[in-house]
């Protein structure tokens, strides 16, 4: 008799509230892009890191970034946030933007 045990997976979830919301999705899926599988357009995207995968969703009005992250372990978890929390200050150099994950 064979169990299977499926994996809960574990998220956090940060929003960016910029006009630049939309450029942001645009810039950290085009540079994630160029190590790991990635796919995006001007309202949403898909990340696929080792550690687990992002979602990028950009607001009717364009104001707002929420990213979503998800992977299996919390140590998976916190990696990918550091990673996304990095990029976000590399790209957002001219407005200052504090991460409050959920």
């Amino acid at each position: 008799m064979a169990i299977s045990i499926e994996a809960k997976s574990l998220e956090a979830k940060v929003e960016i509230h910029s006009a630049n919301a939309s450029k942001y999705l645009t810039v950290l899926c085009r540079h994630f892009a160029r190590k790991v599988p990635s796919e995006w357009n001007e309202t949403q995207g898909t990340v696929e890191f080792p550690v687990g995968t992002s979602r990028f969703a950009v607001n009717e009005q364009r104001d707002r970034l929420t990213i979503v992250c998800s992977a299996n372990t919390q140590e998976e978890l916190d990696v990918q946030k550091s990673i996304i929390e990095g990029h976000v200050h590399l790209f957002s150099r001219r407005e200052k933007i504090g991460l409050e994950w959920q």
